[in-house]
């Protein structure tokens, strides 16, 4: 499927999407979003590694 790279429009004009969210890979293999500062795991891993 095929999106347009404009997005949304702002006084009646359409502007590109100003972000672009990265999106990394854990090293389980699950794809997450940066949440935190320094984050370098998903959020599953994270509280994961926090219990033990």
């Amino acid at each position: 499927m095929n999106l347009p790279s404009k997005t949304f429009q702002q006084n009646g004009r359409w502007i590109e999407k100003p972000n672009t969210t990265k999106v990394d890979v854990c090293a389980c293999k699950n794809k997450y979003i940066k949440t935190r500062k320094n984050q370098e795991q998903c959020i599953k891993c994270i509280y994961k590694s926090s219990r033990h």
